[in-house]
């Protein structure tokens, strides 16, 4: 069995599977723009504490330790 070079289906399909293959694994490259679109590249860390917060049973606060 041959690979039918001649054939334009061999090719149309060769050519959607390379275009489907490139979608499936450019977001997994590296980007070479400055500003990459993603927010979570673009964050900035908060330098803040943690907040606490009050925990509560039946509306009735529990005592800290």
């Amino acid at each position: 069995m041959s690979i039918p070079w001649n054939d334009w289906q061999f090719w149309g399909a060769s050519f959607l599977a390379g275009l489907a293959l490139w979608f499936i694994v450019r977001p997994f490259l590296p980007s070479k723009r400055k500003n990459p679109k993603c927010p979570s590249c673009t964050a900035v860390p908060t330098t803040g504490g943690s907040a606490r917060t009050e925990i509560t049973v039946d509306g009735e606060r529990l005592a800290r330790r």
